[in-house]
């Protein structure tokens, strides 16, 4: 018997305004004989009259929750027997912080489907959000750093930034950006790390913005332009062969730090915004450490957007995740201690870890295109059987975490966090 769609809420803040599915997707469902429950909300960006009118049954609990579909993780208490269940479930690196969750899933003999690991043959991410990432993290950094100059006594463009949520949609954003002179007052010097979606993402708002592109290898050179520009560094731009030999990718990420370390200090005293994105794990170099800002105290950039948000991790100084509501913190390098809000007492970062949603209704609408086609061989699971023959593709297969309180062969490492 096919299981039913059912849409959570989401309850990790106020900003949290997406959902899986948008009512678009929900009246095309319907017209494949696929009927959507939606729990009633009043932070989704679509209300709930809208999902009504395209045909999904509103619900006030989930006591009817059998193919439950959120984008963060739920509430441990919230998981219920045999319940199949597709989020963010933020258990795959074996987070301590949800561990808890994942020994439910586990105990109440769930299904877990991660968003996150859902990649195509290639080995690239089919449903994200990095792009919104990208865009909202680049926009609230430049709001940041407008700030930030002021205080300096430096106006720029930037002053005229806001906040990403005021502007609502990306093509509004777009057009409000695409107005302004990227040559007022003192210009805007930005390097970006990645080449990932969250680092296109980037790269878009600096050419709404105006700001011209240079390539990697002229930045800190004669050959730099002195007016506004943006520069993108990749992998092979940061990192340098301890033995002086060539970058290699594939060496690169089997063997990270014990073969390679950071080069990102060439770039200090040559930029004033950076826009970190890369993915990154503790194997790999970190682009900003601690020690790297205390040797170079004086040429770090006044403004960091970490956009990857790896507490502890590739940026030193990115000691806590903040809020769209409070946005920046500044880092006191002697001190290693970090005080809210900005100041001119070292680099102010930006480390929002839920930046798509300033742009919910983007967001869902890409994510729920996206997860709208599999819906039919997600509804008609057949629980009774393997994993490999109970009717999932070898995308939603792979990236089955959980499958009937077991954890799946690719997710076996897990035990060690579990225990």
């Amino acid at each position: 018997m096919a299981l039913k769609p059912f849409i959570r809420k989401e309850f990790k803040n106020r900003w949290e305004g997406r959902a899986p599915l948008s009512p678009r997707a929900v009246r095309l469902l319907a017209g494949r004989g696929i009927q959507v429950l939606a729990e009633r909300s009043e932070h989704r960006c679509f209300n709930d009259t809208a999902y009504e009118d395209a045909g999904a049954i509103l619900v006030d609990d989930d006591a009817e929750a059998e193919l439950v579909m959120g984008i963060k993780e739920p509430k441990i208490g919230l998981v219920k027997s045999r319940q199949v269940h597709l989020c963010f479930s933020h258990t795959h690196k074996g987070q301590s912080y949800n561990m808890g969750l994942l020994k439910r899933f586990i105990t109440e003999g769930c299904t877990l489907i991660d968003y996150e690991v859902m990649k195509d043959q290639n080995g690239t991410r089919t449903i994200a959000f990095g792009r919104y990432a990208g865009i909202a993290g680049a926009v609230d950094t430049f709001h940041v750093a407008g700030l930030k100059f002021r205080k300096k006594g430096r106006c720029s463009v930037l002053d005229h930034v806001c906040m990403t949520h005021n502007y609502q949609h990306i093509e509004s954003l777009k057009q409000a950006l695409g107005k302004l002179d990227a040559y007022e007052g003192e210009p805007p010097q930005v390097l970006i790390t990645g080449t990932g979606n969250a680092g296109k993402g980037c790269v878009e708002v600096c050419e709404w913005l105006g700001l011209p592109r240079i390539d990697i290898d002229v930045v800190g050179t004669n050959a730099a332009p002195p007016g506004p520009w943006h520069a993108v560094a990749g992998t092979s731009d940061i990192v340098r062969k301890r033995d002086g030999g060539p970058f290699d990718k594939a060496e690169y990420r089997k063997y990270g730090l014990e073969r390679y370390e950071s080069d990102f200090d060439r770039f200090f005293g040559h930029f004033d915004i950076l826009l970190q994105t890369p993915y990154w794990e503790e194997k790999y170099p970190s682009v900003l450490s601690v020690d790297t800002m205390r040797a170079n105290e004086q040429k770090l950039p006044p403004v960091v957007g970490d956009i990857s948000c790896d507490i502890n991790g590739s940026i030193g100084c990115t000691l806590r995740e903040s809020t769209i509501d409070e946005p920046a913190f500044t880092y006191n390098v002697a001190r290693h201690e970090i005080v809210d809000g900005v100041s001119l007492d070292g680099p102010t970062v930006i480390a929002v870890g839920h930046l798509p949603c300033e742009l919910s209704v983007d967001a869902t609408y890409h994510f729920s295109s996206i997860l709208v086609d599999k819906m039919e061989e997600l509804t008609n699971i057949d629980l009774d059987k393997p994993l490999e023959e109970c009717g999932l593709g070898r995308e939603l297969r792979e990236a089955t975490i959980v499958y009937r309180g077991d954890l799946t062969p690719n997710f076996a490492y897990l035990r060690e966090f579990l225990d």
